[in-house]
């Protein structure tokens, strides 16, 4: 899945302006930063793309610290969206069990990620920052 994801995906983040290395990435968009963050189930052949925003100068976490713009975090976010549950009507994850589905399950689910894309942007847009900046 690591190879479909730096295959497909990061390739398309970064035609959007997204800076980071894998699995956290942002970009700067309209005065704040959109976070994005790869997260892979422990348990399960599954993994999450959770978003956020956060204050494109940086952020304060609850316990005080100073995050410059490139430390900021998904996790450290409160509010935070998973592209695809929108869609899905579910918590939804990308389930890359190899029997589920034919052909290259790997390069189909970064497909999908990508096919769910508008949904991110959206939430993005319509969930701008209210965080404390420093």
């Amino acid at each position: 899945m690591d190879e479909a994801i730096k295959e497909i995906v990061i390739p398309f983040l970064r035609n959007l302006n997204f800076k980071g290395s894998y699995p956290n990435f942002r970009r700067e968009n309209n005065g704040q930063l959109n976070l994005l963050a790869f997260q892979f189930s422990m348990y399960a052949p599954k993994f999450v793309v959770e978003i956020a925003n956060c204050p494109s100068a940086g952020y304060v976490t609850s316990w005080g610290k100073l995050l410059k713009p490139s430390e900021c975090r998904v996790n450290y976010m409160k509010n935070r969206h998973r592209i695809g549950s929108k869609k899905h009507n579910i918590d939804y994850w990308y389930d890359f069990e190899r029997s589920l589905l034919f052909g290259n399950i790997y390069k189909k689910k970064a497909n999908e990620l990508i096919s769910n894309w508008q949904e991110g942007e959206q939430w993005w847009e319509q969930n701008p920052i209210k965080a404390k900046t420093h």
